[in-house]
């Protein structure tokens, strides 16, 4: 199997989960907090599976790496859903939502990735 078809295959997974995710999420109000939602899940993730496949488990496939941080935490998360939303805020003029988005996306996705670490480094 080609490293392309894996790549594709998590993200058509990631990217249906992240639609699922956040049509369900964005109901509770004007603030994306479905995006902000997918992106810290996948800040968790990856600092989980980044850490289980590079420093916990020996011998596993790069194909699974792949699949599942490029591929499906790709496709969960989203950057320019971020980057939009956050500019739709901006224009809007609800400049504390700005702050809100930006800092919980960037320093909540940063713990989100550390604490997902620090479960690997107690489960192991």
């Amino acid at each position: 199997m080609s490293n392309l078809l894996v790549v594709m295959l998590g993200c058509a997974l990631g990217g249906a989960m992240r639609y699922l995710i956040t049509t369900y999420i964005n109901k509770l109000g004007y603030f994306p907090y479905g995006t902000l939602a997918v992106n810290l899940i996948g800040c968790f993730l990856i600092g989980m599976i980044a850490t289980l496949l590079t420093e916990k488990i020996q011998g596993t496939s790069p194909y699974l790496s792949l699949f599942l941080t490029v591929g499906f935490l790709g496709g969960l998360t989203t950057f320019s859903s971020f980057t939009n939303e956050t500019l739709i805020l901006w224009h809007t003029g609800d400049f504390i939502s700005v702050l809100l988005n930006v800092g919980l996306n960037t320093f909540g996705g940063l713990l989100a990735a550390w604490i997902g670490r620090i479960l690997i480094y107690m489960a192991f």
